[in-house]
């Protein structure tokens, strides 16, 4: 039986398995984000749906992936890992992880449709993959070769080291958001017996959390932390998102007004002394003036566009979110590295004026992380907290609009690019706008607001913008009446050739 029916709902079975289960269970939910919004998967299907090699109850099954022969080679190299390790019955090591079957049906908020058993199997195979995948980019990344002493991941994994294609896919498939394999999995992983005879005390000292750290060192786009998240994570993507973005430390609560004393009653006041006239206005100065920068300010924002506007036509104009890198530039701004997206800001105080933003690594990888980080933030944090990776994305995507923009970035040492074009990475900025709800981090948007003022109060951008606001209905109406003009020419040009007034005129002549 399936979980949803043909027309989209859920099963009667299901519906049922969930209700019993919320009401005969007094824990609290445990459901972590394992499922992307179809708002935010409609945009680009193959950033969130693996392409390569599915992982988890949720694609594993999938009869495209199943058909691919990296589905055989995944078998394989579980299959060399289980050797590896003295065994040659499978089926032991899957009954091992059915105790976690329960808690990982837990994770997902939608029922799982298949058997204890199957999902253990299911667990079993790709948590051993991943495993492998760990043990060799994360601990190797790691420089702990140590603990790798035992075991040759790259023979274990073949062609997958040597295939660039292959690899860089499996990589990123590693790192979708519905492609995650349960962290209790490869913990359960750790804690068999098997496990401490294979690779004794010294990987149970560094446990998953270091294996995890090499990992997302590896696949970042950017800078992570050299401290491992306190809390235990529900996957390798959430612990990579706390990796980059630190905790924000509270706002400290508002300070009560302070209440002044109180008085004595006395007796009541005599009333108030009217007020004096007025004084005649000050005798006009000509030696007081505007400076030009505030009278090209004054007439900048005079509305110019609905004078020439019709009351029936409102201009539709792309909303700019903040100047772009080449246009910041352009008024004297430097771009300066910073660790972390929490420590972005615009700092007009210093000289030069200076934009501290955190260092990024483009590669083939890149989108498909970034993206699946932002629908993590957008579905696992509560309506009362700012979305600061979703809002920083987003004014990336303002100050990156042209290739121009790229190779600003590039020379302040903003962006690493590997093995992309400029024009790849505007790409890939411009299509990371989208998001489910408001984010509204103060930290972001007051980087933006004085990237705003700053750029809009320099004397050339107010002056570009007054002729531009002056001349733009101007060129619009020359525009039309030269349409006219050459359409009565056309016309004029028809009736000649018909009715022939190169003839007429002579017979008159």
């Amino acid at each position: 039986m399936s979980t949803t029916s043909r027309h989209g709902y859920i099963s009667q079975e299901a519906w049922f398995h969930n209700i019993n289960k919320i009401f005969n269970n007094n824990t609290p939910f445990p459901i972590r984000a394992f499922v992307v919004p179809d708002s935010l998967r409609d945009s680009k299907l193959e950033a969130y749906f693996p392409q390569v090699v599915g992982l988890g109850p949720l694609h594993h099954t999938r009869l495209e992936l199943q058909f691919m022969h990296m589905h055989i080679y995944k078998l394989g190299v579980v299959r060399q890992i289980h050797h590896e390790f003295g065994r040659n019955l499978f089926s032991p090591f899957v009954t091992e992880l059915t105790g976690v079957v329960p808690s990982v049906r837990d994770c997902y908020p939608k029922h799982l449709d298949a058997h204890d058993f199957h999902i253990a199997y299911i667990m079993a195979i790709d948590g051993l993959f991943l495993f492998v995948l760990l043990l060799h980019y994360g601990i190797r990344n790691e420089s702990n070769d140590g603990i790798l002493q035992n075991i040759d991941t790259s023979y274990i994994l073949g062609d997958l080291v040597k295939n660039e294609g292959t690899r860089e896919g499996i990589l990123r498939d590693t790192m979708m958001l519905e492609n995650q394999i349960p962290m209790l999995v490869l913990n359960r992983i750790l804690q068999t017996q098997l496990m401490y005879e294979i690779f004794g005390r010294s990987l149970r000292r560094g446990g998953l959390s270091q294996m995890l750290l090499g990992y997302c060192k590896a696949l970042s786009p950017l800078d992570v932390l050299e401290d491992y998240p306190e809390d235990y994570p529900a996957h390798l993507l959430e612990f990579l998102y706390h990796l980059i973005m630190p905790p924000e430390p509270p706002a400290p609560p508002p300070s009560p007004p302070p209440t002044p004393p109180p008085t004595p009653p006395s007796a009541p006041a005599p009333p108030p002394p009217p007020p004096p006239p007025a004084p005649p206005p000050p005798p006009f100065d000509p030696g007081v003036v505007l400076s030009m920068a505030e009278l090209v300010k004054v007439v900048v924002d005079l509305p110019w566009s609905k004078l020439f506007t019709p009351s029936n036509q409102a201009p539709v104009e792309k909303e700019i979110l903040i100047p772009t890198a080449s246009k910041l530039c352009s008024v004297g701004v430097q771009f300066v590295c910073t660790n972390h997206v929490t420590a972005t800001e615009f700092e007009v105080e210093g000289d030069p004026v200076s934009f501290k933003l955190p260092f990024i690594k483009l590669n083939a990888n890149t989108e498909v992380i970034i993206r699946n980080l932002v629908a993590y933030e957008q579905i696992s944090k509560l309506e009362s907290e700012s979305l600061v990776l979703t809002r920083f994305f987003e004014m990336m995507n303002g100050i990156i609009e042209t290739e121009e923009d790229v190779k600003v970035l590039k020379y302040h040492g903003i962006l690493r690019i590997e093995s992309m074009k400029d024009d790849e990475v505007v790409k890939i900025f411009s299509g990371m706008s989208k998001s489910i709800r408001l984010a509204n981090p103060s930290k972001i948007d007051e980087a933006i607001e004085e990237a705003n003022k700053y750029y809009n109060g320099q004397l050339d951008v107010m002056i570009c913008k007054f002729i531009k606001n002056c001349l733009s209905p101007l060129w619009n109406i020359i525009g039309k009446i030269w349409v006219v003009f050459v359409l009565i020419i056309l016309a004029f040009q028809v009736y000649c050739s018909v009715y022939g007034c190169a003839s007429k005129c002579k017979k008159s002549n």
